[in-house]
């Protein structure tokens, strides 16, 4: 496992700094791999010792100085990100570093779902931030799903391992039992995990080993792998597209839209507000719900993907979605893999808590946002709102087109698409359009 590591480091770029003044730390001492490593301010003895020199030595974190580390220093989010692209051996599309340093490496993370359930938009400002323990388990968890394709963990009574776990909340309880269970991210001294506490460049050297190396993860006890429901290992006959069990008149989604569970602003009645939610009173999740586990879930998903030289590729993707479409999503995603179209994903959201719509109900998914953005419809050209382009001013082969086979398979289970129908000439809703997202209402809303 060290070899990959190395090999990782090595391949995503030499000698990476976390901040944009770092000095290569190439002082003279033992060697752990590519490059020497000593910081006065490192003891040997120190808990994080041996993270930083092995991090050091392969040139993926470098010190403030060429002799000092400065662990108990805050680590920013743009750090992180960056950190992250290393171990992932995934590079930026871009080096515009125009808005900022980091951007780059925030770009690419956001197109692998990695920030899926935070509110971390790519400015200067959010990107110099500390990095908070509580994000860095929701990337952690996102990284090692999404990226790495790990399944989840079941971690038996996780309130008796981190004692403040009945306190978290829902929006990030799991990715905390996930970073834990995973031995990746434990509690503090006093066995708390102090969520909203900010990270140290310390600690950031134990996470990211942890993380790429998964023989130095911590020993975690009565931890269990969920081991999610297999895929066909081979895709289909292009010639004959397979359809997913799931009778598609029976989907939620279609049977909402037709009895009026949710009427055409959205608004879910009593009888849909109590299937996805569990209470009639209630009309979103927050993502601080103790029940959240009850009807937010993961699936399992595979998408065509393209590799550099434009050859074709299966991924697998970790989905967080109401328990309600489950089964149709699935059907959904294995419909567009086996069409002859094998449409390419490069970046897939679901659940997130950021406002009171689809997403916050799990009954939402965004795809390829960058090459489908969401944008305002009564500037000529469109202003982008999140993301840069769509099939009206790009040929990418990500985005998404009316006739593509995503359109079709979403509405054949009643979902709608924010991109609008031919009627409004595909231009969403009345000022705006939202071309990366689907969602169970028939508007796509």
């Amino acid at each position: 496992m060290r070899s990959k590591l190395i090999r990782r480091a090595l391949c995503a770029a030499l000698a990476l700094c976390l901040l944009a003044a770092c000095v290569p730390a190439y002082a003279a001492g033992p060697s752990y791999g590519s490059y020497n490593y000593s910081f006065d301010d490192v003891p040997d003895d120190a808990w994080y010792a041996e993270y930083v020199k092995l991090c050091a030595s392969w040139g993926i974190i470098n010190g403030k100085s060429s002799t000092e580390y400065c662990p108990d220093d805050e680590l920013t989010r743009g750090e992180f990100i960056k950190l992250l692209c290393t171990i992932a051996e995934v590079a930026p599309r871009s080096m515009d570093t125009s808005a900022h340093w980091s951007w780059p490496y925030w770009q690419v993370m956001n197109d692998n779902g990695v920030f899926w359930g935070l509110d971390m938009p790519g400015t200067a400002s959010s990107l110099d931030r500390p990095i908070t323990r509580y994000e860095m388990s929701v990337m952690i968890n996102n990284l090692t799903s999404n990226v790495y394709s790990e399944n989840p963990v079941s971690l038996d009574s996780p309130e008796k391992r981190i004692t403040d776990y009945g306190s978290i909340s829902g929006k990030y309880s799991e990715s905390v039992l996930q970073a834990y269970g995973k031995g990746i991210l434990n509690g503090l001294d006093d066995g708390a995990f102090h969520g909203d506490e900010t990270m140290t460049r310390a600690q950031a050297a134990a996470v990211v080993v942890r993380t790429g190396w998964p023989s130095e993860r911590l020993e975690v006890e009565d931890v269990s792998e969920v081991v999610l429901p297999e895929t066909p290992s081979e895709p289909a006959d292009p010639e004959q597209p397979e359809t997913g069990t799931l009778d598609p008149s029976q989907s939620f989604a279609n049977r909402a839209n037709a009895s009026g569970m949710i009427d055409a602003y959205g608004h879910p009645n009593a009888e849909a507000c109590t299937i996805l939610f569990g209470s009639a009173g209630k009309s979103y999740f927050t993502g601080s719900e103790s029940n959240l586990s009850d009807y937010i879930v993961t699936i399992q998903v595979r998408t065509w993907d393209l590799k550099s030289d434009g050859t074709k590729y299966t991924r697998t993707w970790n989905l967080q979605v109401n328990k309600a479409v489950a089964d149709e999503v699935k059907a959904i995603f294995e419909e567009i893999y086996n069409d002859p179209e094998q449409f390419p994903i490069h970046a897939l959201g679901g659940a997130r808590y950021t406002d009171q719509l689809r997403h916050s109900w799990g009954c939402a998914i965004d795809i390829n946002p960058d090459e489908n953005y969401n944008c305002y419809t009564t500037t000529d050209p469109y202003t982008p709102i999140v993301g840069s382009a769509c099939f009206k001013t790009s040929d990418s082969p990500y985005c998404i087109r009316p006739d593509s086979s995503v359109v079709r398979a979403f509405a054949k289970y009643g979902w709608g698409w924010g991109g609008g129908t031919a009627e409004n000439n595909y231009s969403g809703w009345t000022t705006t359009a939202d071309y990366m997202h689907f969602s169970v209402l028939a508007s796509g809303g």
